[in-house]
């Protein structure tokens, strides 16, 4: 039988909540893989920012959605600086750092939700990933985006870590705005409970995933587990 030559599965996925390490793990698999890396997250987080610009209800998913489609984003997907945000533009203006701020990540998850901006970026990470050889990483990429991808990677990682990780990450680009270690905790602990609750993709763990707790792994020893295991299924497909 001739093989469907225009899906591309040769894909890496990485899913798991807040802290577990997605973001700098997949932007090193990409970059040493020679792989487009795609942060499903930061699509989201432009589509709150535009609603939050506009004054735009963030549970009216029809006028955010007829918005969006009448402006262009641009998300840079090559990886040259592993400790950067994936850049964003918005109509040729950079909003890297403001999909960023507080004021987003307070809303994304309200947005996030919503079954129709779920279908638009689902339908749009597709597109992208189906191109080229691609790292995807977020909370359904695996079970919703990509379910044919040649490997699939859950992290977790327990809350203290998580927290620390978060911390760490919010002093690195000056945003901690004096948060302390409970509130990053309560953050990441009710964005957990949207992101498993919600009804439209929920985190899950994705049918075939390989689940790996990074709790006391290195950046390294996750990479090279993950990398490892990428290998044999892109061998033995």
């Amino acid at each position: 039988m001739k093989k469907n030559i225009n899906k591309n599965t040769n894909i890496i996925t990485i899913d798991g909540p807040a802290g577990s390490g997605k973001s700098t793990i997949a932007k090193m698999l990409a970059r040493e893989l020679g792989m487009v890396y795609i942060d499903t997250g930061a699509m989201y987080r432009a589509l709150t920012l535009l609603a939050l610009e506009n004054g735009i209800d963030l549970n009216d998913e029809d006028s955010i959605l007829e918005k969006a489609r009448k402006v262009n984003f641009k998300f840079d997907n090559k990886v040259s600086d592993l400790n950067k945000y994936t850049k964003v533009f918005l109509n040729d203006r950079d909003i890297t750092l403001e999909i960023r701020s507080k004021e987003v990540g307070n809303a994304v998850s309200i947005v996030s939700k919503l079954s129709k901006i779920r279908r638009y970026l689902v339908n749009f990470q597709r597109n992208l990933a189906y191109k080229h050889a691609s790292v995807l990483e977020g909370r359904d990429t695996g079970s919703v985006v990509c379910p044919d991808a040649v490997c699939k990677i859950f992290l977790t990682a327990s809350i203290d870590e998580r927290v620390n990780r978060r911390e760490k990450q919010l002093q690195t680009h000056n945003q901690q705005l004096q948060l302390t270690k409970e509130q990053i905790k309560g953050e990441i602990q009710n964005r957990d409970k949207i992101d498993s609750s919600r009804e439209d993709s929920p985190l899950i763990i994705p049918e075939g995933a390989v689940v790996i707790d990074t709790t006391f792994m290195s950046i390294q020893e996750v990479f090279d587990k993950i990398k490892s295991i990428y290998l044999k299924k892109l061998n033995s497909k």
